[in-house]
């Protein structure tokens, strides 16, 4: 797949062209990216991919397609940089974007769905690991929980950001970000106490949770994944 940058002029797209360093600035790698280079290209993916592709598993069976629309909206330049975010912000506020248009659309072609229902969930052992029975069972917790639940849960426990970080993706003051992380911690205690009852799986997800939250995330493995949809390339206009 071919994906068309804004042209920047001749000059500026032939720096570019002639090679980037991979381990660069993520800013500089889009800059470089939405120019023409494919390296860059290559490395800005490689380097967030799994993650993103993480944020959208356990909410959607569609999180290959939602993954690759964010990349192509970050390139595109569709959704704009407001330069007082970093670019972890900037991506997954683009990602929940994307997240919501398709949860709105699914809604709107299902009438019978409830708005307060999250859609049907599929996970991929390939993205989480969810080989014990707390796993299972903290999978099926969290996906019962609100959309904006998971969204606080998933940045703060599989990514590592801190609240400042989650307001940029929310786009809420950082205070409303602490109010929705403690009420989503409780949520999801409540809904394992149900989903679980008593019993040794019970007694060991609540007594670390916040632990077994951040244990269903495997990054190690999603760092050695393949970027699985066409290659991304992008070419500047003429």
């Amino acid at each position: 797949m071919d994906l068309a940058a804004p042209g920047r002029g001749v000059a500026h797209a032939n720096v570019y062209s002639r090679g980037v360093d991979p381990t660069a600035d993520d800013f500089v790698l889009l800059e470089a990216w939405r120019a023409g280079n494919a390296s860059a290209a290559d490395a800005l993916v490689g380097r967030y991919y799994g993650a993103v592709l993480r944020f959208f598993e356990v909410r959607t069976r569609a999180a290959e397609d939602l993954t690759q629309r964010t990349f192509l909206a970050c390139v595109e330049g569709k959704e704009r940089f407001r330069g007082d975010s970093s670019f972890r912000a900037y991506l997954f506020g683009i990602a929940r974007r994307q997240l919501y248009r398709h949860l709105e659309d699914s809604r709107r072609a299902d009438q019978l769905a409830s708005l307060d229902e999250p859609e049907p969930r599929g996970t991929s052992v390939s993205v989480l690991v969810a080989r014990r029975e707390e796993h299972q069972i903290l999978l099926a917790a969290m996906s019962g929980l609100a959309e904006q639940s998971q969204t606080v849960l998933v940045l703060h426990y599989w990514e590592g950001m801190l609240a400042r970080e989650i307001a940029e993706v929310l786009d809420v003051p950082t205070s409303t970000v602490t109010t929705r992380l403690a009420r989503a911690r409780v949520e999801l205690g409540e809904r394992v106490q149900r989903l679980a009852r008593r019993g040794p799986a019970s007694q060991a997800l609540l007594g670390d949770l916040e632990g077994w939250v951040r244990s269903l995330a495997d990054p190690a493995a999603m760092a050695g994944l393949p970027v699985t949809f066409p290659r991304l390339n992008a070419h500047r206009r003429r």
